[in-house]
């Protein structure tokens, strides 16, 4: 463990080099092949195992080959490099996330998509940007909860984001995404929410001996007819993949930004 932290910090700061002075220089498929090898690298340096889980009738996201909505729950920053480290696809990321120290950077270079909750115009953009990459045979990934949780629950899916697989006539892949220790146990250390910090959630995730992550791939949704309705199959076939509960809670940071969201423009 004692190696690991600088190990990481190494990779931060060699893929703040690697987004400024090779990626100007490279292929776009160059660039998706250096970013899943990187985040390959960064998972072992947090002490992460990577596997893959698919269900019956479902490909593992390291083989799906063309356009797609992948749809997953979300626990932690990591879920994001978890996904790079098998497919390239384009994040939708909290605008707020491009500001931090290092990682801001990092997922600036690798693609993700911002959005600013609370601002209508903004989803609308955004959604315009996602169903022009689906169309252009790209991939791209949500965390339709809108915000983490403790990995042991399921928060309300939001259908917003997924409207331009629809438009775009693109499969929805719902994806589950599991952590354990090194024993399969529940570890509170990687959990990221509330209020706790990128430095702090760091902190946890190098002191913890290890984890198993999993990615649970399902089935493409049936072509549902409305953005909610394919919300909700999404919200129930990873709930039932990963045997947790559906907490229709609505975090408040979430729950204010929505209200935003629906307050008339000025």
């Amino acid at each position: 463990m004692a190696l690991r932290a600088p190990l990481a910090v190494a990779l931060l700061l060699g893929g703040l080099f690697t987004i400024a002075f090779v990626f100007p220089r490279v292929s776009y498929t160059r660039r998706d092949r250096i970013i899943a090898r990187w985040s390959r690298w960064l998972l072992r340096a947090c002490g992460i195992r990577l596997a893959e889980q698919p269900a019956s009738g479902a490909q593992t996201l390291s083989s799906m080959h063309g356009p797609a909505l992948i749809v997953a729950n979300h626990i932690s920053w990591i879920d994001v490099f978890l996904m790079l480290a098998t497919t390239s696809a384009h994040f939708v990321a909290k605008i707020e996330i491009a500001s931090w120290p290092v990682v801001g950077r990092l997922v600036i270079g690798a693609g993700t998509l911002f959005i600013e909750r609370g601002k209508r115009h903004a989803v609308h953009q955004l959604n315009e940007r996602i169903q022009s990459m689906l169309s252009a045979g790209r991939r791209v990934a949500v965390f339709p909860e809108g915000t983490t949780s403790d990995g042991q629950r399921l928060l309300q899916f939001h259908g917003n984001l997924l409207e331009p697989a629809l438009r775009a006539q693109a499969p929805v892949i719902p994806v589950g995404i599991r952590y354990t220790d090194l024993k399969g146990r529940y570890s509170p250390a990687i959990d990221f929410t509330g209020n706790m910090s990128f430095g702090q959630s760091m902190k946890n995730v190098l002191g913890a001996p290890g984890f198993i992550a999993t990615l649970h791939t399902l089935p493409p949704l049936a072509e549902p007819p409305t953005r909610q309705q394919a919300a909700r199959a999404a919200r129930t076939a990873i709930a039932a993949q990963l045997s947790l509960p559906m907490d229709d809670t609505v975090p408040d940071t979430l729950r204010a930004a929505l209200k935003a969201a629906r307050a008339p423009a000025d």
